[in-house]
């Protein structure tokens, strides 16, 4: 039986200036299914939600809502809050929680942007009809609120907890609580499961179907092929703006969903594994790049996020860090960059101890941040001046100090080329670019140095699979040109395909983890801190 549509987009186009970023684009969304979107990176998705939600507005075409007592009208969003009003909620990769305050405070806000019931009411709970027509809220009536929503929908979470001490999981089940507070009949999920470790990717599935079960729709936008044949119902699949697929899960293997989404075939990368092979390094071991010994480092709240590390890399591999958000990775990254200083233990870098980010770098380190919008690309710089903050490039482009703008202008339309960055502009701001193209900025501007040593922390998140692809082509090259890549991620497939040895890092613990790198649930464990004494190991 045909589900009736909660959500219709009819003819809709986005045009920024003369570049066309969504393309005359039709879509059905149905109550109670979960519709997965894929796409590469500036195929249109993020744009096409930004529509629905009231953060764009459609150059052409018009958006249809079914409404709480099913009548079908036009939605004319103007900013989210017309959307949430519209029961319409929207759940970030990036997280929109305030750090500071409560659990209750923070789902309190998103009730602040409705009054009077205006969002509907999915509870029954008298405080909390009675919190919806207040100008202020009790600290108690959120608290209620909180415990009444979190028990209707199985998301349990502490309301009192500040949410900076939550994990990576629980920040997400908030996110969500706010969307159902205001009563979204639909959601829209952008990359939910970037920062999850498998065993919480299992448990958020198991939300997701309870919350389609209660008759939501959800919108699931992920680069993940396995887990959207996992948990959709439907796959739309968007290309350079366009539409070319709609069908129901299912009907198109990953490699099929794959070659919709880049228009060719692709062969997945394959690293080359020395056991069993001719090792060029066997009978002259390769030097040592990076030497950790005994690293502790402090935290932004002076807690110990790394604890008494020692680990090495080599040229010519590349060793894997997995692990959940959280747990000391950036720390750890940064404190080998010289962006953190460290509490005790050492750093030495081929053969020396450099003192601060500019000895790091003049040693041939590159870095790829794991947060590109704040430490990755200076948004209000233009595509080109981003992809030469790197004091190489600068130098490379430069004549007597001075930069030679034909030489900039070459290097940067050759690294826009290179790694697919679009729209293919260098004078536009990076802020004009999608989240996964900022990315490949900083990708560009790293790893075509061939540094000896490039610390790479979560390289691929928010890259589609043929961007992705070339990453890992990239990194792999690095490897195989007698350089050594340190890969902290919190992609376990990433860094099960590309480590040859592999670790795991939780609560600030280094656990060497190449023995287990076949079994996925002790993996799995070990990520979420619950079987360290089961294991070996600390360092190499």
């Amino acid at each position: 039986m045909q589900k009736e549509n909660i959500l219709e987009l009819r003819n809709i186009t986005k045009t920024f200036g003369d570049f066309v970023a969504v393309d005359s684009v039709d879509f059905e969304l149905q109550a109670g299914e979960i519709h997965a979107i894929l796409g590469e990176n500036g195929a249109g998705k993020s744009t096409l939600m930004n529509l629905i939600y009231g953060l764009y507005q459609p150059s052409d075409g018009r958006i249809y809502v079914t409404d709480r007592e099913g009548w079908r009208r036009r939605l004319r969003a103007k900013s989210p809050r017309d959307a949430i009003v519209s029961g319409i909620g929207m759940v970030h990769q990036h997280f929109m929680l305030v750090e500071s305050l409560t659990v209750a405070e923070n789902i309190a806000l998103s009730l602040g942007q409705v009054r009077r019931g205006s969002a509907g009411n999915p509870s029954e709970n008298g405080a909390y009809k009675k919190a919806l027509g207040k100008f202020r809220f009790k600290k108690e009536d959120a608290i209620h609120i909180t415990e009444a929503l979190s028990e209707q929908f199985g998301l349990t979470v502490d309301p009192g907890a500040l949410v900076r001490t939550l994990s990576v999981g629980l920040k997400q089940r908030v996110e969500i609580l706010k969307a159902l507070a205001v009563d979204a009949r639909i959601l829209i999920l952008d990359e939910p499961t970037a920062v999850l470790s498998p065993q919480e990717v299992e448990g958020f599935f198991t939300i997701l179907r309870k919350l389609q079960a209660d008759g939501r729709a959800i919108i699931f936008i992920s680069h993940k092929m396995k887990e959207v044949l996992n948990i959709s119902d439907r796959i739309t699949v968007l290309r350079r703006g366009k539409k070319v697929y709609l069908g129901p899960t299912g009907e198109l293997t990953a490699r099929g969903l794959a070659r919709e989404m880049i228009g060719e075939e692709i062969n997945e990368v394959e690293r080359s594994v020395w056991v069993g092979l001719p090792n060029p390094y066997e009978s002259d071991p390769p030097d040592s790049v990076l030497q950790l010994s005994n690293l502790t480092v402090l935290g932004s709240r002076n807690e110990i996020a790394v604890s008494d590390i020692s680990m090495a890399t080599r040229r010519g591999e590349i060793v894997g860090i997995a692990g959940v958000d959280g747990n000391g990775q950036r720390e750890l990254a940064e404190a080998i960059m010289g962006l953190r200083h460290s509490e005790s233990g050492t750093v030495n870098i081929l053969g020396t101890d450099p003192k601060g980010t500019k000895a790091v770098r003049q040693r041939g380190v590159g870095y790829i941040p794991e947060d590109r919008q704040t430490t990755g690309v200076i948004a209000s710089f233009s595509v080109t001046e981003n992809l030469l903050l790197n004091v190489t490039h600068l130098e490379n482009t430069a004549r007597w100090n001075v930069l030679n703008q034909r030489r900039k202008q070459n290097t940067a339309e050759q690294l826009i080329a290179d790694y697919d960055i679009r729209p293919p502009i260098g004078g536009i701001p990076a802020a004009a670019l999608s989240g996964g193209n900022q990315q490949k900025i900083v990708l560009a501007r790293e790893i075509s140095l061939h540094p000896d040593l490039l610390i790479a922390v979560n390289p691929t998140r928010g890259l589609d699979v043929n961007a992705a692809r070339y990453v890992h082509e990239n990194l792999l090259a690095q490897r195989n040109q007698s350089k050594s890549v340190l890969l902290i991620s919190t992609e376990l497939d990433e860094v099960l395909l590309l480590s040859d040895r592999l670790f795991v890092m939780s609560r600030g613990k280094l656990i060497e983890a190449t023995a287990q790198r076949n079994d996925i649930e002790a993996l799995g464990l070990l990520m979420t801190g619950q079987t360290h004494k089961d294991f070996g190991g600390n360092g190499c």
